[in-house]
């Protein structure tokens, strides 16, 4: 069964979608609860270590955070709103159900994690870009207005693409095309001052 098949056969959900603006957390790592679907955004999946959080890897539209529910366990990771997102919490009342969300799961994961090591090997320049052709393509927004416009915060670009601030502000600057600025006339020096 394909995940739009799954989608179509689920049955209604408890709760309405949950919408999150960016840097909202859906879930945080041990709690227990469903398993979600993303219907819209771009979520970061992370655990929190001795050094801070780290990245695991993203959850784009389609994809299911917390399945570890099916297996009755608290969750393995926290989730956190990339840009804005929304995501619904599935009830999957029969065990076809969720043998297929745990199938769909398997198969994520194997996708998310060659993604993960594309956003986290090579140039930070090359790791950017294609962290913003994700962006671009899980949004349905043209990638130059993703550039221009509607990004995350440059730490979470940081955290998720594996470099400092400052550097991915480097790598943004020869990515994103220069936006066109009204620049003040040149006054012209008194002949005095000449």
């Amino acid at each position: 069964m394909t995940q739009e098949v799954l989608q179509d056969t689920q049955p209604a959900t408890a709760a309405e979608a949950r919408a999150l603006a960016m840097g909202e957390r859906l879930l945080d790592a041990g709690q227990v609860g469903p398993v979600w679907r993303v219907t819209r955004g771009v979520f970061r999946l992370e655990r929190l270590s001795d050094e801070g959080w780290s990245f695991v890897q993203l959850a784009l539209p389609g994809d299911l955070i917390g399945v570890e529910a099916l297996c009755s366990d608290a969750y393995a990771f926290g989730a956190t709103a990339v840009v804005d997102s929304e995501a619904i919490a599935l009830t999957l009342e029969s065990d076809s159900l969720r043998h297929q969300v745990l199938a769909d799961a398997f198969l994520q994961q194997q996708r998310r994690s060659a993604e993960a090591v594309r956003l986290r090997s090579g140039t930070v320049a090359s790791r950017v870009d294609h962290f913003l052709a994700t962006l671009a393509h899980a949004t349905g927004v043209i990638t130059q207005r993703v550039r221009d416009c509607d990004l995350p915060y440059l730490r979470d670009i940081a955290l998720i693409v594996d470099s400092a601030p400052e550097s991915v502000c480097r790598a943004m600057g020869s990515l994103v095309a220069p936006r066109t600025r009204a620049r003040p006339a040149r006054r012209k020096l008194s002949p005095a001052l000449a």
